[in-house]
């Protein structure tokens, strides 16, 4: 009797190890497969925060980038348009200095041996008014000795500096007036510019 109940308890604690078994390995593989589902899911999860991550440093590069390009645009052009107007003044400047009534009355010499062979030719000048007595002495101690007639010097109100000569009696006129010379270098300077700066790219 004391045999067969050893037996009974002896089967009754192997069943029971054996369902403890059983079950502790259901549980180790639901609990690895919970894991493993886990560690997918924040892999998965890793894999979008970084790809996100990614897009976002493109995008904010993109953006920065373009920036960086638009504001080397702006600084060259302001860079421009400041020497643009430094260098118009300061040749401005510089024309005003030079149209003086004796630099003008040599210049109407050269010219007038350059366009006009006849002595009794009628040379016309239009001037600022605050130059045209300087430029009238000026001008009857340069052609004295080359023309017949004295040249006619007339003020013109809307001068500022330099001249108007015509060969022809008033008929047609060079214009060397501080604005004319002041845009024909001002054209000769933005040419110059637009090529160092196409250099510089």
């Amino acid at each position: 009797m004391a045999e067969e109940l050893q037996s009974l308890l002896e089967k009754i604690n192997q069943d029971g190890i054996m369902k403890a078994q059983a079950e502790k390995e259901v549980i180790i593989a639901d609990a690895r497969k919970e894991a493993e589902s886990i560690i997918a899911d924040a892999r998965k999860e890793a894999e979008n925060i970084i790809a996100g991550a990614n897009k976002n440093a493109q995008d904010i590069t993109h953006r920065a980038t373009g920036a960086l390009i638009q504001s080397r645009r702006d600084i060259i052009l302001q860079l421009r348009e400041e020497l643009h107007d430094r260098l118009h003044n300061a040749v401005k400047e510089s024309t005003a200095a030079a149209l003086e009534p004796q630099f003008m009355a040599q210049l109407v010499k050269e010219l007038a041996q350059s366009f006009c062979a006849s002595p009794d030719a009628a040379i016309t000048i239009r001037c600022a008014v605050k130059n045209t007595d300087a430029l009238d002495q000026a001008l009857s101690a340069a052609l004295a000795d080359s023309f017949a007639k004295k040249p006619a010097v007339f003020p013109g109100n809307e001068i500022v500096s330099g001249m108007e000569v015509s060969f022809d009696g008033g008929k047609c006129f060079y214009d060397f007036t501080l604005d004319a010379v002041s845009d024909l270098m001002d054209s000769y300077i933005g040419e110059q510019l637009k090529e160092i700066f196409q250099a510089a790219k």
